[in-house]
């Protein structure tokens, strides 16, 4: 016999024993289905992550007729065993019937528990489809009120009995829109908490609990607690950052709550941004153990992710599972894009084909070796700083950038010229995009009107905000604290926004897409944004178009979005790239409007497809052709 346990002290571990009477062959089929998950124990015993060994029942059955070894489950393991089984019942059930809701039912009962904002027509059909399945998706695009859907479904839960309070975890930019759609939906509004991290205080008398995906992973066992002591509800605003699953600190940690929810919801406008396989951490959150019976085998393959038979299939496969309300459905005026495709001027031309000619063949495409794709990183890095400005070249990484964009200055070597071009650059030359941004924000300051720039690179936006300085531009990056984390006097992300929005002054707003691309609306105040640079992260070119595109719009209003690429270089190729995935998530999301209003008509004189390799791999491409 093999008894297991699951274990809930910390995060959810099953423990498993080979009892004497076990069968080695059944024992050793058993540690080689669950090696993946793991993390200790000796020859008579394992512990397994919880969400391997559920997603790995089928090997415990297969055991079990192969073997005809017994299992002892304990009565932990035996209750969630049962939870598991009630929501695969419940979620196929769901499936199988149609949605039979009244929607002036829906919205009397809706009354009754005491939500007061009206829901307009799509928010309450999107309720319906929610509420009837055991744990939801609303995919819908920002700006649709994706938040007050998810508060009108806590509200029916908690008036139904089957929950009692809420945990929402959510960008930090997300916060106010939380409280503020709280506080304006439920009457009485209820007791909510932003979660202040480790050490902070959470009464018990806490209904909504407000946290982030940082917060939760550095305090896990706090967080748990809240959610297990009475039947919570869980929602993942965002849920496009969990799509590392295991594999990230902030997935795992995520993952690992799902067994103490009582019911649980993802929100996201874009939850597979680089392609099919980042569907599977959200489904796994959704359902514990049951990703592989909703998913099909191919969209494990990450490399495959963007092909057009496994975008299909898994379209197919989780077109059930979710709501969404296409930006076609807002009525919102259309957008226009001005793709600007320039020659560099001379200097800068010289110093990024030296970057070109450094690096030119040194990498193969089918290299395994991870210091090389690292390298190569590093290398876009670079090839990126120099299609917009070299002067960033020397400088490396600033202290405020995203992680994961951290590198090094440049080291020329064997080339002094070029080196000496570099140091005295800022002398020499000013970058074209840097003219062209000036010209563009001088014109709209003459209109009254204002403009959003953003770029990946803190540097660039340190250095654009003394460019513009006549504008007073707002800056908003990692560096620049929320006002609920901040020192006494520091100036917060708060403070830049209001000046940005009501300060007839500050003409300009400089931002990461990182930082303001999610959970912040200036489609009052603001019609056209710049693209100084962009990287292959599809999700915050489309998060961030949505910043100024979005529901409350006049119809009137013209939203533009102007493209700065530097010809002959990376940027053609970010181009390509992004198209591809924007392509790729409108047709998972059966939404063909997302590629006609996140992407203009393709320019002339873009590169061909760079295939379906991942981005890093198109890059090693663009290397050995020397473009």
């Amino acid at each position: 016999m093999i008894f297991a346990e699951l274990v809930r002290d910390s995060r959810p571990i099953v423990g498993l024993e080979k009892r004497e009477d076990a069968k080695p062959g059944a024992w050793a089929r058993l540690q080689e289905a669950l090696s993946r998950g793991i993390v200790g124990g000796t020859a008579e015993t394992s512990q397994v992550r919880a969400d391997v060994f559920f997603a790995e029942l089928k090997a415990l059955q297969e055991v079990r007729v192969l073997f005809g070894e017994k299992f002892d489950f304990g009565p932990i393991l035996t209750e969630q065993l049962r939870t598991l089984s009630r929501d695969r019942r419940d979620r196929q059930a769901a499936m199988s019937q149609p949605i039979e809701v009244s929607i002036e039912d829906l919205q009397t009962e809706l009354k009754k528990a005491g939500f007061t904002r009206q829901l307009k027509s799509f928010q309450v059909a999107n309720l319906a489809a929610i509420h009837r399945m055991p744990h939801g998706a609303d995919f819908s695009v920002p700006g649709a009120g994706k938040t007050t859907v998810a508060l009108a479904n806590y509200v029916l839960n908690r008036a139904r009995g089957s929950v009692q309070r809420l945990l929402v975890i959510a960008p930090i930019a997300a916060f106010q829109a939380w409280r503020e759609d709280s506080a304006a939906c439920i009457e009485p509004a209820p007791g909510l908490l932003v979660h202040g991290g480790t050490g902070s205080l959470i009464p018990d008398d806490t209904e909504v609990l407000l946290t982030n995906y940082n917060r939760v992973a550095a305090d896990y066992d706090r967080i748990r607690e809240f959610v297990a002591l009475k039947p919570t509800q869980v929602i993942l605003d965002e849920a496009h950052r969990i799509k590392r699953g295991e594999n990230g600190v902030h997935g795992r940690a995520v993952l690992d709550l799902a067994y103490a929810a009582r019911r649980r919801d993802v929100l996201t406008g874009t939850p597979a941004p680089q392609g099919a396989y980042d569907l599977v951490a959200p489904i796994r959150f959704l359902y514990p153990g049951q990703d592989q019976d909703i998913l099909p085998d191919t969209v494990y393959n990450q490399k495959a992710g963007r092909d057009e038979e496994v975008v299909a299939a898994a379209s197919a496969a989780i077109s059930r599972y979710f709501v969404r309300t296409p930006k076609t459905d807002l009525g919102l005026p259309p957008t226009t894009f001005d793709i600007i495709t320039e020659p560099m001027p001379p200097i800068q031309q010289a110093i990024y084909d030296s970057l070109i000619g450094q690096y030119r063949g040194r990498f193969q495409l089918d290299t395994q070796d991870r210091r090389k794709f690292d390298r190569l990183g590093r290398i876009t890095m670079y090839l990126l700083e120099g299609a917009t400005n070299p002067m960033l070249l020397t400088a490396g990484s600033d202290v405020d950038d995203q992680e994961g964009f951290e590198h090094p200055p440049l080291e020329i070597t064997g080339n002094e010229a070029v080196a000496d071009l570099l140091l005295k650059y800022r002398d020499l030359e000013v970058p074209w995009k840097y003219e062209k941004v000036a010209a563009i924000v001088e014109t709209a300051a003459r209109k009254g009107e204002k403009v959003i720039i953003w770029s990946t690179f803190v540097r660039n936006l340190k250095l654009l905000a003394n460019y513009l300085r006549v504008h007073q531009p707002a800056v908003i990056h990692g560096g620049i604290p929320y006002a609920d984390t901040a020192k006494t006097d520091q100036i917060t992300r708060d403070i830049e926004f209001d000046r940005f929005r009501f300060d007839p002054n500050c003409r300009v707003l400089l931002a990461n897409p990182a930082a303001c691309g999610e959970g912040v609306s200036l489609h009052h105040w603001c019609h056209h944004a710049i693209y100084l640079d962009r990287t292959f992260n599809a999700g915050h070119f489309l998060q961030s178009q949505d910043r100024i595109h979005r529901l409350g719009l006049a119809d009137t209003a013209t939203t533009k979005f102007t493209l700065l690429i530097s010809r002959g270089t990376i940027d053609e190729l970010v181009d390509v790239r992004l198209r591809e995935k924007v392509g790729v998530l409108a047709q998972l999301m059966d939404d063909p409007g997302l590629v006609k209003v996140a992407l203009p008509e393709p320019d002339t004189d873009a590169r061909e497809r760079a295939g379906n390799d991942d981005d890093i791999a198109a890059v090693a491409s663009m290397l050995q052709a020397g473009l």
